[in-house]
């Protein structure tokens, strides 16, 4: 079943949230309403792109993604709209739909505004309804151009080291990494290795799970989304490791 999810640095107390929803329950949508996240870090995203790309294919084909990350400063660049593998995602155009389709995607709608407009529910609601009932894009939109574009956080493999970096720390202080488990087979391959947590903490193995350590140990797993994922069994990776938000995360061959 199609929903209409939405994603946000808006803070989940605040007043801004609470016009969003307010405006959701007058506009009458056929489609149910999940609040994925308004925790994001205010302007970041980076963190936002991240989440929107591990959790997005877990609804269903049709679901309406509504990205509202650092909306007001980039208001005046415009609001866009894109399908991507079989998903609707609404955005300000600010790079983050790049972050989660790459840069070579160029598939993007312009959503229709008042350039002044500044309530993200008076420029999307009216356009996801006018979508529901045209069913495709381009008969309710022109194509966009010159679309804002960012570049993805990618590990650096030299041969002898892979760096990443933490993008996200989730509310039991694991930290997520952007290696893939793909990039970390093909640096790894069949050698010995060590992943740096800090100073003093180094791990040798990735665990399958947290059943594979003790609690208070450290452990690195790989999520089910398919980043490596650097937590401990009972505790704060953050409060402990201090690993935050674009610190480094290397892995060193033996």
């Amino acid at each position: 079943m199609s929903v209409l999810t939405f994603l946000s640095d808006f803070g989940a107390d605040s007043h801004y949230m609470a016009s969003f929803r307010g405006a959701m329950h007058q506009a009458d949508l056929p489609l149910p309403f999940i609040e994925i996240t308004s925790r994001i870090e205010p302007f970041d995203i980076v963190e936002a792109a991240y989440l929107s790309s591990m959790v997005y294919n877990d609804f269903a084909p049709g679901t309406v993604h509504i990205l509202a990350t650092n909306v007001v400063a980039t208001s005046f660049e415009g609001h866009l709209a894109a399908k991507y593998n079989g998903h609707y995602f609404l955005a300000p155009d600010n790079g983050i739909l790049s972050l989660i389709f790459g840069e070579d995607f160029d598939d993007y709608y312009l959503i229709p505004t008042d350039s002044y407009e500044q309530k993200i529910q008076n420029v999307y609601l009216p356009f996801i309804k006018k979508l529901l009932t045209a069913g495709d894009l381009s008969l309710i939109a022109d194509k966009a151009v010159n679309v804002n574009r960012k570049t993805r956080l990618h590990p650096v493999n030299d041969g002898v080291e892979l760096r990443g970096t933490v993008i996200f720390v989730d509310h039991f202080g694991n930290a997520y990494t952007n290696i893939t488990r793909q990039e970390f087979d093909t640096f790894v391959s069949d050698k010995s290795y060590i992943i740096n947590l800090s100073l003093h903490s180094k791990l040798s193995k990735v665990s399958n799970n947290f059943a594979d350590v003790q609690e208070g140990d450290p452990l690195c797993y790989f999520s089910d989304h398919g980043y490596l994922v650097v937590a401990i069994k009972k505790s704060s990776a953050l409060a402990l490791l201090n690993l935050r938000k674009y610190k480094p995360l290397v892995i060193q061959i033996k």
